[in-house]
């Protein structure tokens, strides 16, 4: 907490620096296990469900100017 008020900054490197060998491990993972690369169940369900209501949404939306 103190070092998020002294110096924010040093968090943001270090949360980049965590992203970037998440995403280099990752794809190293993926060499081994491309199956790993397609969603789960839980995933497509709700990215079906957010596609659905998102359809059905549109003609309702009021128009914004």
């Amino acid at each position: 907490m103190i070092v998020a008020l002294l110096a924010p900054e040093v968090l943001l490197y270090m949360a980049i620096n965590e992203r970037i060998d998440a995403t280099k491990l990752m794809k190293r993972a993926l060499e081994f296990h491309p199956r790993l690369a397609k969603p789960g169940m839980l995933a497509c369900i709700y990215n079906y469900i957010r596609a659905k209501l998102k359809d059905v949404s549109v003609p309702y939306q009021t128009s914004m100017i």
